[in-house]
């Protein structure tokens, strides 16, 4: 009780005068993604939320979900563009040392969003303030914990739905990275504690067709499947598109949920077409801009701290009358971030959890 009384207070939910002098400084957010693509459209809306109730200037350009691209585009805008004081991006596997390099070039302070970087090239990189002197710290969230808390609530809606029967799942991965992998360590973890049957993991680049096609084959292969995990809930619904076309007398029922809190994924948790995700990891946009906006204003957490790190938050039947609104359009600056300020609350660490955004949590949050 006492935790969620801190994450009540520190996002201030109710409107709150500054209390000190303007920023004026610029921030560059690398959007890894296309414009609108859902999941990093919230990343973006909040940020830019966040940004104007702060008096932050903030760019946005796109990845088009290519490493090469964002390399490409964030070089440009370097070159041609006024030099923003902090930058703001994810680390794409297979580059990372261009991209950083670049902004060392540049001499720019930036934050990484998410834990994306892994294996040898992890290590060639190094922790946040060690080879990269400007790299302030990561913002990320815990996947292994997300991935078991996913498979948990899957196995759980199978119990309840079909107590008798044997639970035989499948897992539908992103790409090979960090983040993806680190999801389904997690749902293998639960699922071996459990003794439930982990079939086989598939990758799926994080498109919902390929997730169709290869849920398709899959299910031809294992056809006692009732429970398809998922590192997104595009991926999810891909899924949910190939159990649906299967045979009339095949339809029976499967557990099936992913990773994002997509709106159309809130209403299929609703209907009970879908039956859990996993997300809220789109506040780390905001949550980005706040920290800059503190240091800026001479909070020592990025010289003592290499990271923020927060809980992910399952949504399924049970709760998912508490989020349905953020099914619809937000207007995120009804959100107080000046009151989630290490300056203005004097905590030592951001107390920070997506269960904020519960309905009845969240009150200065309005959806029109």
């Amino acid at each position: 009780m006492k935790l969620l009384q801190c994450i009540l207070l520190s996002w201030g939910l109710f409107f709150a005068p500054l209390s000190w002098a303007k920023a004026d400084f610029s921030v560059l957010l690398v959007n890894p993604s296309i414009s609108g693509e859902p999941f990093w459209q919230k990343v973006e809306s909040i940020a830019q939320a966040a940004s104007k109730q702060l008096n932050v200037k903030l760019d946005v350009i796109y990845g088009d979900g290519s490493r090469y691209i964002q390399l490409e585009e964030l070089q440009k805008y370097l070159e041609y563009r006024a030099t923003p004081d902090f930058v703001v991006l994810m680390l794409y596997p297979g580059n990372a040392e261009q991209h950083l390099d670049l902004l060392e070039k540049y001499g720019i302070q930036y934050l990484t969003l998410e834990q994306t970087i892994n294996g040898p090239e992890q290590v060639e990189v190094g922790k946040p303030g060690q080879r990269y002197k400007n790299w302030l710290g990561e913002i990320y969230f815990d996947n292994f914990r997300a991935g078991a808390d996913l498979a948990q609530a899957l196995t759980e809606s199978l119990r309840e739905k079909r107590p008798s029967v044997k639970p035989q799942a499948l897992a539908i991965n992103g790409h090979y990275g960090s983040e993806s992998d680190a999801r389904n360590q997690g749902a293998q973890s639960f699922f071996g504690s459990q003794g439930v049957a982990l079939q086989q993991s598939i990758y799926a680049s994080w498109s919902k067709t390929q997730a169709m096609e290869k849920t398709q084959r899959l299910l031809k292969r294992y056809p006692n499947t009732n429970i398809i995990w998922s590192a997104s809930d595009l991926m999810a619904m891909g899924a949910l598109s190939a159990v649906k076309q299967r045979g009339e007398k095949e339809q029976t029922f499967v557990a099936i949920g992913g990773f994002d809190w997509l709106n159309d994924t809130l209403r299929l948790i609703e209907k009970g077409e879908l039956q859990a995700s996993v997300g809220g990891h789109f506040i780390m946009g905001g949550l980005a801009i706040l920290s800059l906006y503190d240091k800026f204003h001479g909070h020592s957490y990025w010289q003592t701290n290499q990271s923020i790190t927060y809980p992910l938050v399952v949504i399924n039947e049970h709760n998912v009358h508490r989020y349905l609104w953020l099914a619809e359009k937000i207007d995120w600056t009804g959100v107080d971030f000046s009151g989630f300020s290490l300056l203005n609350n004097k905590q030592s660490n951001y107390l920070v959890s997506p269960t904020f955004l519960a309905k009845d949590n969240a009150p200065g949050v309005i959806g029109d």
